[in-house]
């Protein structure tokens, strides 16, 4: 009941900050809202649509299309593949109800030793995920093109990095709101710790865990166009070309692709998890 007082008390403090920050921000910033319509930005609206229609898909041949968005998908499963794999290892000692003394597998009468191990690998664990999330996908694209040269890999491993610092922190909310209750119920039929994870926590969080997962690898495809445009390859690095020239046609031709892709992916995400829900 106490730890429910206080996060509740920590999310009524967070509203109210943001409450307070939203009209501070607007205030600091400034914002000029009468140039979205002003008569210079409708003036160059129009002009970008009259350069951009209509689409023209005869600038590639339908081979070169077809390879392009192979790359952009194999770049975006290579990323979410090592990504959730790497997730998976991290966001269970990410969690605080996990090895910490009173979670989910070390009792609350633990010593000295098991504390320390618990808040060490904890704060590891959640580091490793904290810098992963907190350098953009550029910077990380970047810093793979120089190691790795241009190219799939340094793209799906910039993707990758990012991804992975998402989805374990996802999973280890996963893994913190777990219901307690099965268990339980498995300590008391005297369950040793590797048969509470492998026929509780596992089985409990699995279905969270592939829900997000999949939203990521969606993110991932979508994301393929930002290191593309350092030169990762796939669509992205064909739409840093035509920007470069002021192929307007070109990008809104590219665009089209790429949105039907995300369609068509997001369409294979959508029947997994309701195969997985209907199982």
């Amino acid at each position: 009941t106490l730890q429910l007082y206080r996060y509740d008390r920590v999310v009524r403090a967070s509203l109210i900050i943001a409450a307070l920050l939203i009209p501070f921000s607007f205030w600091y910033i400034q914002p000029n809202f009468g140039k979205l319509f002003s008569e210079r930005t409708l003036l160059h609206l129009g002009e970008v649509a009259r350069w951009a229609f209509p689409p023209d898909f005869s600038q590639l041949p339908l081979s070169e299309w077809l390879e392009l968005s192979a790359v952009t998908v194999a770049m975006s499963l290579l990323a979410i593949a090592g990504a959730g794999l790497l997730a998976l290892v991290l966001s269970f000692p990410s969690a605080h109800n996990f090895l910490l003394p009173g979670g989910l597998l070390v009792p609350s009468t633990a010593g000295l030793f098991h504390r320390i191990l618990g808040w060490a690998v904890l704060l590891i664990a959640r580091s490793i995920l904290l810098v992963a999330r907190s350098i953009p996908p550029p910077v990380w694209a970047l810093l793979f093109i120089f190691i790795l040269f241009p190219g799939i890999l340094p793209g799906a491993a910039a993707l990758g990095m990012y991804t992975l610092g998402i989805l374990g922190r996802l999973m280890a909310e996963v893994v913190e709101n777990l219901d307690d209750r099965p268990l339980t119920a498995l300590k008391a039929l005297g369950a040793r710790g590797d048969d509470i994870f492998t026929y509780g926590i596992l089985p409990l969080s699995s279905p969270r865990f592939l829900a997000y997962g999949l939203y990521r690898w969606e993110e991932a495809i979508r994301a393929t166009v930002v290191v593309g445009l350092v030169g990762a390859g796939g669509l992205g690095h064909l739409l840093t070309e035509q920007l470069s020239s002021f192929d307007y046609r070109g990008v809104f031709t590219t665009l089209i692709v790429f949105v039907t892709l995300i369609f068509l992916v997001d369409q294979i995400s959508a029947a997994v998890r309701r195969t997985f829900r209907e199982n």
